[in-house]
C-alpha cells in the first residue's frame, strides 16, 4: 500500500510537470517587432504568484516593476522584486557588451533571464516577454490561471534610434487618459518617441503662463469645418461622433476644446519616461499660428488674424515682437520638456503677407536675404540659436530646408513629392526623420494606405550612400486629427498599421518578410482584442468595384483574414450578421448591387460594394486615328474636384504619349482632361483601372467605367465594359487638389494581363 501511494504521488508529480512543460511551435509564437534572432527550445516556464524577480541596479527596476504591474492587473498579485538572487526565477543581469536598447531573453523550464546594458534594453526584454505570455495578460482581472511562456532564446536590438508616433491635439483634442493608453500601446511595440502636436490654427493645447489668452480663448472654438464634416459622417458611421467630454459652456456658448496644464504635461512626460518613451513637443511657428494671432493680433503683418489662399497668415517676421513672443513661449516649453528636441513646425507657411508687408521686406533687405523663403530660414536660425541656449535642438518639417539649414538642424521629411529635401539635408550633414505622407500618415483611409504598403516601405532612399544613410535617425507615423474626433476612431486609424511601422523601425531590412509578418499578425489580433483596441479590418476581396457580364456573372468572395465569416446583401442594405452568409460562389443574371462585410468575432471589416451590370457590346467607330498618343487639356486653379471639370468651348489640347502628370507633378489645383481613342484588340469584357491622387473618372464613349472621384490620396479603382473589336472613344478626367499628385491608367483585355494604357492601343484625331 505504501509503495502504491509513492507511485501515485510520482505519477501526479510527473503529470503536473508534463502539463506545465508544453513545448511551443513557431506558429504559436508572435512577437512584433520581429527579433534579430530567436530559437525555440523544449518545454516552457510558468509564472505564478510565488515567482520572484531579482535586480542588480536601478536601471533594471522600472522594467521589473512594469512586469510585476502586469500581473497585478491581470492576475491580482504582484511579483516580489528583490536585490537578492536567491530563490529568484526571473533574473535581470547587466551585460555591458550589449548595445544601447539591446537585450537578450533566455527562458528555460526553470528560469527567465533578461540581459541588457541600459534601462531601455531591460524594458524591451519585458515587452517581448509580455508578448510571449497569453493575450489575457492585457486584461484586468483575467480568468487565466496558467501564465505559461515558451522556452526560448532571443537576441535583439533596434535598427533605428527614433521610432515614433505623433498625435495631433489641435484639430481634435484627446484626454490625458487617452494619452496614457496610447503610450502603453507604443511601449508594447517598442516605440520610443511620442510627438505631441500641441498648437495649430484650430486650437492651442498647452498652458503658457506668460500668455494666458492662448488657452483662456485660443483653446476653444465654435464648430469648425472639420467638426461639421465629422457630425455629418456620424449620421451614417457613429465612429465619427465627436467626443462629448471636450464640449464646454463658455460665456453662454457651447464650445469645443481643451488644453493640458503644465502639471498635466509633467504627468505625461513622467508616465512616458517609465515606458522609455521621450515626449517631443511641437509648437508651430511662424505659420499655423492663427490660434495665437487671434488673441495677440499684433503678431501679424496686418494687425489681425486672417487666411491666405490656402493657409493662415503667419506671424510677421519684420517685427521684433514676433521673435520675443515665440521665444517667451519656447522658454516655458524648454523648461517643461526634458526632450533633446523642440519641434517648431515650419510647414505650409503662406508667404504672401510677407511679400506685401513693408516691415518684412525691410528685414529681407537689411539682412541681405534673397526672398521670403530665406526670411523664414533667418527666423528658424534665430530660434535655433535661442533653443541652443536652453540646451535644445531645433526640429521642423522639411519645408525648413528651402531657405537653407544650419549644421545642427534636424528635419522631418514628409512630402513624398519633395525628395530633394532629403538629399539636401543629408549632403549638408543634417539629421532627418522619415515620415512620408503617402505611407506613414495614419489619418489616411486604410484603402489609401493599407498596412501592407506601410510594411513594405523602405525609409532609407535607395540612392543614399553609407554616409548619407547615417543621417536617417529613424521613422515616425502621424495621426492628424481633422477627421479623428474621438479616441476609438484614433485606434481604428492607427491599428494594425502601427505594428507594420514598428517592425520597420526595429527589425533589420534583411529580416523583414511580409508573409511572415501577416502570419504573426493572426495571433497579434488576439492581443489587440484583449487590449480592447478598435482596429481596422480590410474589406472582402475577390471582385472588382464594377463587374460587367453578358449572360451571367459568377462572383467568388474572399475573406480579408483567416477565420472570418462573410455576409452579403443584394437589396441595397448594409450587411450585418443577420444577412445572408456566404458559403459558395454567387451567380447573377441581372444588374444588381452586391454589398459585403466580414466578421472576426464581433469586429467587422469595412463594407464593400460592387455594381454588377448586365451589358451589351459597345460598337466600334469606323476611324483611322493617329496611334501612340492622346490629347491632353490642362487647367490650373479653375476647379476644386474632378466632378466639376467642364471643358471650355475653345479647349486647347496638346498630344502626349501616355496618361500622366508629366511636367505638372507638383502643381496645386491642377485639372486635366485626356481625350482620344482606345483600341479593343478582341471582342469581350475589358477591365480598366485608375490610380490617382486626387480624383479621376474614366469613360468609354458615354459609358462611365471607372469612378475614382473625390479628393483623396492615391487609391486604385476599377471597372469593366463590354467592347467589340476596334476603336472606341476614350476620355479621362483628373484633378489634383494640393500638389504632389499621381495618375496611372491600366487596362486588361479579356485574355491579357494588366497593362499600362499607352502605345498602339491609344490614339487621337
Amino acid at each position: 500500500m505504501k509503495n502504491y501511494a509513492i507511485l501515485l504521488l510520482l505519477f501526479v508529480a510527473f503529470t503536473s510537470c508534463k502539463n506545465t512543460s508544453k513545448t511551443f511551435t513557431a506558429e504559436e509564437i508572435s512577437i512584433v517587432p520581429k527579433p534579430s534572432s530567436m530559437q525555440i527550445a523544449k518545454g516552457s516556464f510558468s509564472i505564478t504568484k510565488n515567482s520572484k524577480i531579482s535586480v542588480e541596479n536601478e536601471a533594471q527596476k522600472p522594467a521589473a516593476k512594469y512586469l510585476s504591474d502586469l500581473f497585478e492587473n491581470a492576475a491580482g498579485y504582484t511579483l516580489a522584486i528583490s536585490e537578492v538572487t536567491n530563490n529568484a526565477n526571473i533574473i535581470f543581469i547587466e551585460d555591458k557588451t550589449l548595445n544601447p536598447e539591446a537585450y537578450t531573453l533566455e527562458v528555460t523550464t526553470g528560469k527567465i533571464v533578461i540581459r541588457a546594458s541600459d534601462a531601455p534594453g531591460y524594458f524591451y526584454g519585458v515587452q517581448t516577454l509580455r508578448q510571449l505570455l497569453p493575450p489575457s495578460i492585457e486584461t484586468t482581472n483575467s480568468a487565466e490561471k496558467n501564465w505559461i511562456i515558451p522556452s526560448i532564446n532571443i537576441t535583439d536590438e533596434p535598427r533605428f534610434a527614433w521610432r515614433g508616433m505623433q498625435m495631433d491635439f489641435s484639430r481634435h483634442f484627446f484626454s490625458i487618459d487617452n494619452v496614457k493608453t496610447f503610450l502603453n500601446y507604443m511601449a508594447l511595440y517598442k516605440l520610443n518617441t511620442y510627438h505631441m502636436h500641441l498648437t495649430d490654427d484650430q486650437g492651442w493645447r498647452i498652458e503658457i503662463k506668460k500668455y494666458p489668452l492662448l488657452t483662456e480663448k485660443g483653446a476653444w472654438r465654435v464648430e469648425s469645418s472639420h467638426d461639421k464634416t465629422c457630425n455629418e459622417l456620424a449620421k451614417k458611421d457613429p465612429s465619427y461622433t465627436i467626443d462629448k467630454q471636450h464640449y464646454h459652456n463658455r460665456n453662454g456658448e457651447r464650445m469645443y476644446g481643451g488644453f493640458f496644464t503644465q502639471e498635466q504635461i509633467k504627468e505625461i512626460i513622467a508616465y512616458a519616461a517609465e515606458r522609455q518613451i521621450e515626449v517631443i513637443p511641437e509648437i508651430d511657428m511662424p505659420g499655423h499660428f492663427k490660434s495665437a494671432i487671434d488673441n495677440y493680433p499684433y503678431l501679424s503683418c496686418t494687425g489681425k488674424a486672417g487666411w491666405g489662399e490656402t493657409f493662415s497668415d503667419p506671424a510677421c517676421l519684420g517685427k521684433e515682437s514676433s521673435y520675443e513672443f515665440t521665444k517667451n513661449i519656447l522658454s516655458e516649453v524648454a523648461e517643461l520638456f526634458p526632450s533633446k528636441y523642440i519641434h517648431i513646425g515650419g510647414d505650409e507657411v503662406s508667404i504672401q503677407s510677407w511679400k506685401e508687408c513693408p516691415l518684412c521686406q525691410t528685414a529681407i533687405k537689411d539682412n541681405n536675404l534673397k526672398d521670403e523663403h530665406e526670411l523664414q530660414s533667418f527666423f528658424n536660425k534665430d530660434i535655433e540659436a535661442f533653443l541652443k541656449t536652453k540646451g535644445k535642438l531645433l526640429l521642423g518639417w522639411d519645408e525648413i530646408v528651402e531657405g537653407g539649414l544650419s549644421d545642427d538642424t534636424t528635419m522631418m521629411w514628409w512630402r513624398n513629392w519633395a525628395p530633394k529635401m532629403r538629399d539636401i539635408a543629408a549632403n549638408n550633414g543634417n539629421d532627418m526623420i522619415i515620415t512620408p505622407c503617402f505611407e506613414y500618415y495614419f489619418d489616411a483611409q486604410h484603402t489609401v494606405t493599407p498596412f501592407e504598403k506601410v510594411y513594405n516601405y523602405e525609409p532609407i532612399p535607395e540612392d543614399f550612400n553609407q554616409e548619407q544613410a547615417k543621417h536617417v535617425l529613424g521613422i515616425q507615423a502621424n495621426l492628424w486629427s481633422e477627421m479623428i474626433p474621438n479616441f476609438k476612431r484614433l485606434e481604428y486609424q492607427a491599428f494594425p498599421r502601427l505594428l507594420a511601422m514598428a517592425e520597420t523601425a526595429w527589425t533589420s531590412k534583411e529580416a523583414k518578410n511580409l508573409g511572415d509578418f501577416q502570419n504573426r499578425m493572426t495571433l497579434q489580433y488576439n492581443r489587440l482584442d484583449a487590449l480592447d483596441i478598435k482596429y481596422h479590418i480590410p474589406s472582402v476581396t475577390g471582385f472588382n468595384d464594377k463587374i460587367a457580364f453578358l449572360d451571367k456573372a459568377t462572383v467568388e468572395l474572399q475573406a480579408p483574414l483567416k477565420g472570418m465569416d462573410i455576409y452579403y446583401t443584394t437589396d441595397g442594405s448594409v450587411p450585418t450578421k443577420d444577412s445572408k452568409k456566404y458559403t459558395e460562389p454567387l451567380e447573377f443574371k441581372e444588374t444588381i448591387t452586391l454589398n459585403t462585410i466580414a466578421y472576426r468575432g464581433d469586429i467587422a471589416s469595412d463594407t464593400r460594394a460592387a455594381h454588377i451590370e448586365k451589358q451589351t457590346y459597345l460598337e466600334p467607330l469606323d476611324i483611322n486615328p493617329k496611334t501612340g498618343s492622346i490629347n491632353r487639356w490642362v487647367a490650373v486653379k479653375e476647379f476644386k474636384v474632378v466632378d466639376d471639370i467642364v471643358l471650355p468651348k475653345n479647349a486647347s489640347f496638346t498630344s502626349v504619349d501616355h496618361i500622366s502628370l508629366e511636367n505638372y507633378n507638383v502643381v496645386e489645383q491642377l485639372s486635366m482632361v485626356f481625350k482620344g481613342y482606345f483600341y479593343a484588340e478582341e471582342e469581350g469584357l475589358f477591365e480598366f483601372a485608375t490610380k490617382s491622387d486626387d480624383g479621376s473618372l474614366l469613360y468609354i464613349g458615354d459609358k462611365f467605367v471607372v469612378d475614382n472621384g473625390g479628393n483623396h490620396s492615391a487609391i486604385e479603382k476599377n471597372g469593366m465594359v463590354a467592347l467589340k473589336k476596334g476603336w472606341h472613344p476614350l476620355s479621362v478626367k483628373f484633378h489634383e487638389a494640393t500638389g504632389g499628385g499621381q495618375l496611372t491608367v491600366w487596362y486588361k483585355s479579356p485574355n491579357g494581363e494588366k497593362t499600362v494604357l499607352e502605345g498602339n492601343v491609344i490614339a487621337h484625331d
